[in-house]
C-alpha cells in the first residue's frame, strides 16, 4: 500500500511539473509601447505569461515615470520647471534627477564638451522634437547668438547640501537642461531593476537605438541586428549578446532632414552649434549599463573616430563600433559583433 502511494505521489509531481513546463513559453514574449519618443520593447523568456506580462507592465510604468521627471518636452516634468526658473539662482533638485545630471556633466568633462546635457535652447532653435519637424535649419544668426551667449558664462553650477537635499543652479540664459543623451540609458536601466524584482532572469529591452540584455534567450544569446545607415531595410552587423550588457546606438538618420543636399540631423555639436559632423555616420557602444552606453555613443559620434576612440579608453568595459562616411568601419577588439555589410 505504501509503495502504491509512493507511486500516486511521484505521478502527481510529475504532472504538476509538466503542468509548469507548459506554462513556461518556448518564444520571447514581447511587448511594445510608444514611449520616450520611440518605440520600446520588452521580450521576457521562459516566464509563465501572467508572471511576465505583470513584471513587464511594471517595467514599463517605471520608464514612464522616469520620463514624465525628466522629459524637458513635458512643461510639468521636474526637468521643464528647472529650465523655467530664474538663472542664477539655486533651485531644489531631487536626487534621482541629480544623479542623472552629474553622469551628464561628468560625462562632458571626459568629452571635453562634445557632450552636453546644456543643449536645450539649442534643441529648440533646431525643433527636431517638434510636429511637423523642420525642413530648414535655423537662421545663421541666431545660431551665432546661441553660442555667443554660451561663451560668456559657466553652463551650471550643482550644490550639495548634505546627503539628501540637492540643489541646481543654472548661470546661462543660453542654457536649457536636455538629457535626452543619456535619460533614456537611465530609464531602461530602471525597467531592468523592476524586471528583475519580478524574477525575470532573461529579457532584452529595445528603446528606439538602447538595448539593456538581461540572461539568454532560452539559454542562447540574444541575436539582433545593427541597422545600416543608409539602408532602412539592411543591417550592418550581427550581435549575439547574453548576461549583463548594454548598447547603444547614434546615427544621423535617426532624425534628420535634408536642404540643399546637406543632411540636418539631430545630433548636435555644441561648439558650431549645427548637426555634428566629424566622419561619423553611426556609433555603436557595448558598455555594462545603458546610462553609459547612451551618453559614450553620442559623445563619440560628435568627437570622431580618433578622439572618441582616446574617449572610450576612459572606460574599462566598454567597446565600440564606429561606421565612417564612406561605409566602411572600425570595430574595437571586445566589440562583439560580425560586419555583414560588406568591406
Amino acid at each position: 500500500m505504501r509503495g502504491r502511494i509512493g507511486l500516486v505521489l511521484t505521478l502527481a509531481l510529475l504532472l504538476v511539473a509538466g503542468w509548469w513546463w507548459q506554462e513556461r513559453p518556448l518564444r520571447p514574449s514581447v511587448t511594445t509601447r510608444l514611449l520616450m519618443g520611440t518605440l520600446v520593447e520588452i521580450s521576457t523568456w521562459g516566464m509563465p505569461e501572467a508572471l511576465s506580462m505583470r513584471a513587464v507592465a511594471l517595467a514599463f510604468d517605471e520608464m514612464t515615470r522616469v520620463e514624465e521627471r525628466m522629459s524637458r518636452m513635458r512643461p510639468e516634468s521636474e526637468l521643464a520647471r528647472i529650465n523655467r526658473g530664474q538663472r542664477g539662482q539655486w533651485q531644489p533638485i531631487s536626487a534621482e534627477l541629480a544623479l542623472v545630471v552629474d553622469r551628464g556633466l561628468a560625462m562632458g568633462r571626459l568629452a571635453s564638451g562634445a557632450f552636453d546635457i546644456g543643449l536645450g535652447s539649442l534643441s529648440d532653435l533646431w525643433g527636431f522634437s517638434l510636429e511637423p519637424p523642420p525642413t530648414r535649419p535655423p537662421p545663421a544668426d541666431r545660431i551665432a547668438g546661441w553660442l555667443a551667449q554660451r561663451a560668456r558664462q559657466n553652463d551650471a553650477g550643482i550644490e550639495r547640501s548634505g546627503e539628501s537635499e540637492k540643489k541646481i543652479r543654472l548661470d546661462n540664459a543660453g542654457v536649457g537642461l536636455d538629457l535626452g543623451g543619456i535619460a533614456k540609458g537611465y530609464a531602461v536601466e530602471r525597467a531592468v531593476e523592476m524586471l528583475r524584482r519580478e524574477g525575470v532572469q532573461d529579457a532584452l529591452i529595445n528603446a528606439g537605438g538602447d538595448m539593456r540584455i538581461l540572461g539568454s534567450k532560452g539559454g542562447k544569446p540574444w541575436h539582433v541586428g545593427l541597422r545600416d545607415p543608409r539602408d532602412p531595410q539592411g543591417v550592418a552587423a550581427i550581435l549575439d549578446l547574453a548576461g549583463e550588457v548594454a548598447l547603444s546606438t547614434s546615427g544621423d538618420y535617426e532624425r534628420f532632414f535634408m536642404a540643399d543636399g546637406i543632411r540636418h540631423h539631430h545630433i548636435l555639436d555644441p561648439k558650431t552649434g549645427q548637426s555634428a559632423r566629424a566622419g561619423l555616420i553611426s556609433v555603436s557602444v557595448q558598455a555594462p549599463d545603458s546610462m553609459t552606453a547612451d551618453g559614450l555613443s553620442t559623445a563619440l559620434f560628435v568627437l570622431g573616430e580618433q578622439a572618441g576612440l582616446a574617449m572610450l579608453r576612459h572606460f574599462p568595459g566598454c567597446e565600440a563600433l564606429l561606421i565612417r562616411e564612406d561605409g566602411s568601419h572600425f570595430q574595437t577588439t571586445g566589440f562583439i559583433g560580425r560586419w555583414v555589410k560588406g568591406p
